[in-house]
């Protein structure tokens, strides 16, 4: 067992090495898009389904609260999961909703994807692309359709690792890489502390 357990974390290694290497760039380019939306007025809109609506939730706290020093609170929001009081012909458009509802030109979702084939998560995707929103997008190679959804304007953050626990793992990883990203580049002189 003992073994087993060297196994794992090797290959949680393997997998944080290969995504530092294929995802510098675009993490980097995410903390831009996000740090110049919010100085310019708008807000971080979050989003998962299922095991990452979790991830959504923390990172939309984070924003809100502190990553691990004090600041001014930063506008973010992670919506809804799925609702079950709403009619039958809107249960994959529960996050799509919220977005024509809550989401604007100067607004960016952060969306969070295990597969890329969730229908409620496309749609929340283009119901942004709708309201002229920022995308970014963490998802796994072979995604799929969010993949095709996005243009140049977008990040996406592909990990490159096939099983969901490698994922779950690496995606809170890139989350608070991210979360440091965008402290350091608004509160630059909270690094000094």
């Amino acid at each position: 067992m003992q073994e087993h357990i060297r196994q794992l974390f090797s290959e949680n290694i393997q997998t944080m090495i290969a995504a530092g290497e294929s995802l510098a760039s675009p993490l980097e380019n995410a903390a831009f898009v996000i740090v110049n939306n919010l100085v310019s007025g708008g807000k971080v809109i979050c989003c998962g389904n299922g095991a990452t609506d979790a991830l959504a939730q923390h990172f939309s706290q984070l924003l809100l609260d502190q990553f691990e020093t004090e600041r001014p609170c930063l506008p973010a929001v992670a919506l809804q999961s799925h609702n079950h009081s709403l009619q039958h012909s809107h249960q994959q458009d529960y996050l799509a909703r919220q977005i024509k509802a809550l989401g604007q030109s100067n607004d960016v979702l952060l969306v969070i994807s295990l597969t890329g084939s969730e229908p409620e998560l496309i749609k929340a995707v283009e119901a942004a692309l709708t309201n002229d929103m920022k995308i970014i997008a963490l998802t796994v190679d072979g995604s799929g359709e969010l993949s095709g959804l996005l243009n140049q304007q977008d990040v996406e953050l592909k990990v490159p690792a096939h099983r969901q626990s490698r994922i779950f793992e690496c995606y809170t990883f890139l989350l608070h890489s991210l979360c440091e990203l965008i402290d350091m580049t608004l509160f630059p002189q909270q690094e000094d502390l």
